[in-house]
This record gives C-alpha cells, structure tokens and sequence, in this order.
C-alpha cells in the first residue's frame, strides 16, 4: 500500500471503507467467500463499511442477473434431461423434478440476490447511506454540466451518474463526520473524483487495500511468507498451492473460444493441474499481502501460476444441403498445456511470525480464456480411419 495512506490509516485520519460496485463484479460477485468476505473484520470495529444505495442497487442487480443466467443454463439442462429419460432411473421423480421446478422459478433468482446482499451487509456491518440523505439533484448536475469528474468531457455520460450519485453521497457523509474514507475501486472516473477530494482516498485493489489495515505481526508474517521461498520453500507453499488447485479446481473457469471447418458445441473442460509456479521472492516480497488477522491466525492473499493439462470436448456437425439437416461428425477433445494465473488466500498459523504453518489455501475465483483454431473431430486425426493402397 501506498505509505502516505498507510500512515493516514494509523493516524486514525481514515474512518471508513467503501467499494464501488466494480470491485464486487472483478470478484465475481462472490459475496460469502474470498477478499469479499474478509471485508468482515470490520465489523464492531471503529472502520466503518459504507455502501451507498445506488451501489447496493447495482449489486443487487448484478446478483439477479448471475442468478438468472444460471436458471436459463439449468432450465437447458432439465430439457436435456427430460429428452434423455434420464428421470426414468428414479422411482418417483417427482420431488426431483418440483426441486429443480422451485430453482428455476424467476421469483427464486429475486429472493437469493436479496438474500445474499443482505447477508453480506449483515456480516460486514455494512452502513447503507440514502443518497437522499446527502445529495440533491442539483449538486449532481453541476458536476454534469462543468464536466467535472466522475464525468467526463465528451462521450456518453448517462452510464456515470449513479457513480456521482454514489460519490458525493460518500463525500457528504466524509464531511459530516469529519473522517476520511478509503474508497476500493479501478474505475478511472472514480479515481479521478478521488484525486481531487479532500475527504475521498482511492486504492484500485481491494487485498492492497485491506493491508493497511493489518498490524505490523500481520505484515511481517506476509514478508516472512515470501522470504521463505528464497529458502527452500520450508513452509510447503508450493507443494499446499498444488493440492488446493486439486482439490478446488471448480475455482478456475475456462472460457473456450474454437474455431473449426464444422459447426460445433462445446461439451465441457477437464483440467488436471501439474504444477505451481511461484513468483521470485523479491516479487512475493511486493505482492503477497496479509488482508487479516485474528484468533492466532493470519490470511495472506497470495498471486502463482499455475501449469495445467486442460482438455476441451466438442461435438461436431455438419449442415447436408440435400436432406435439409444437419449431420452429425461425432465428437472431439483437444489437449492443451495452460499457464494459469491464480491468487489465493493462505491461512496461515503456528507460531507467528517466527515458525509458520500452513493451516487452509483459498483459491480465489478466476477465469482463464483459451483459443484454439482449425479443431476437427477425433476420428480424422486416427490414422485407422485413413484409406491405405498397395503400393506393390
């Protein structure tokens, strides 16, 4: 973290925290788990977690957005199965089939986006200020119409007005209570806002921006954690980085982008994981960040790459001019070696700072794109299926 901020943090100049809805959507919305769920050492604490209603409302839209995509992909697959007769191997289908019924109800994706912004909010002690409270329409337009941060001087600006909206109401708040607040966002135009506030400090990285507020024990364990890999690595992070890929590989998406002579869908990833690279330990030094501490134990957010043997499946199909259908080709899987980079949260316990043990590992969700080009089903890469003459 930036010292100048640091020390604002020890001086107790900074009060509070507040993330833009952008920080929510890079953690993939994952609100119970991760550096998100970290946000809850704050709770009863003297650093108040601030969320300004426009936020909130962005977040909950966002969830129900995520919810109802994942009910479109399983309304696909109970048609799937339903065609399949899959059904048919149970006895009575019937509470399977109301279950996923429930799940797939559109008022369900609603309820579990409330549900989680609100449980989140709980856990965080989270302050939700009413932008009513503290901005006024006109305050709002002057900034418009004088092209001052968070909008900007050309281009459209309709998209920026719930971040001035959200902004002012956080600065408003900051004046009223004479505190400063840390404002967690990569948004330009809201770092740009904070640049020339009085009361607003900017970080673009949550994790850097839950250090500085760690103790200096914290800290230490987080160096220690990246001095130990120039010795030998005596901790086992590597090799505990490893098994925790093993055991949560469901943390890492795959987004496959193919191209082929033939139409083609995608029929899932396999990825078996073959080793960890860390970073070098001067680079760890920079880069591995304790986020909390408590209970005995320290949670350092740590970056590696990770090397893995992913296999792509496919099937095939190929439109028949004549018959005015589509033929199948059959199906196909590619095997690719993947460099992937990961980030976790590494539990640490022991003896702090001076003998550390590796209590849990964390992978933090991630998605990783991979291109492939002129893929074609397996059997035209067998030879058993290639025409052979004498050639006597």
């Amino acid at each position: 973290m930036d010292e100048a901020i640091r020390q604002q943090i020890e001086a107790n100049e900074i009060g509070a925290i507040a993330l833009d809805t952008e920080v929510f959507d890079a953690k993939q919305l994952t609100l119970e788990v991760g550096l998100l769920r970290r946000v809850a050492q704050f709770a009863d604490s003297e650093i108040s977690v601030l969320m300004p209603d426009v936020i909130a409302g962005e977040i909950e839209a966002h969830l129900l957005q995520a919810a109802s995509e994942a009910q479109g992909k399983l309304k696909r697959a109970m048609r799937l199965i339903d065609h399949a007769k899959l059904l048919s191997l149970v006895g009575d289908a019937k509470p399977a089939t109301q279950l996923l019924e429930q799940i797939a109800d559109p008022a369900a994706a609603a309820e579990i986006a409330s549900q989680r912004l609100a449980g989140w909010i709980e856990r965080t002690g989270a302050v939700v200020l009413q932008a009513s409270d503290h901005v006024t329409l006109d305050q709002v337009m002057l900034r418009y119409f004088g092209a001052q941060a968070p909008f900007a001087a050309s281009g459209p600006k309709k998209h920026e007005f719930p971040d001035a909206v959200a902004l002012l109401t956080l600065e408003r708040w900051a004046e009223q209570q004479e505190r400063k607040v840390l404002v967690v966002s990569n948004d330009p135009d809201w770092v740009r806002y904070c640049a020339t506030s009085p009361r607003l400090v900017a970080v673009r990285d949550l994790a850097d921006a839950l250090s500085g507020f760690q103790d200096q024990t914290a800290s230490y364990a987080a160096r220690r954690l990246a001095e130990l890999l120039n010795e030998g690595d005596s901790v086992g992070l590597q090799r505990a980085l490893l098994q925790a890929l093993d055991g949560q590989d469901d943390k890492v998406e795959f987004e496959v982008d193919a191209d082929s002579q033939f139409e083609l869908e995608p029929e899932g990833v396999a990825a078996h994981f073959i080793d960890v690279e860390l970073p070098d330990p001067e680079w760890a030094k920079q880069t591995f960040e304790a986020v909390d501490y408590g209970d005995g134990k320290v949670f350092v957010q740590i970056a590696a790459t990770a090397v893995a043997e992913v296999s792509s499946y496919f099937r095939f199909r190929k439109w028949d001019g004549i018959d005015r259908e589509y033929m199948s080709m059959g199906s196909g899987h590619i095997v690719t070696e993947e460099r992937i980079n990961v980030e976790a949260i590494v539990t640490l316990g022991g003896q702090i700072p001076e003998r550390l043990e590796i209590e849990a590992i964390e992978i933090l969700p991630q998605t990783h794109h991979i291109e492939l080009s002129d893929i074609e089903p397996d059997w035209m890469s067998d030879p058993d299926n290639y025409d052979t003459y004498d050639r006597e």
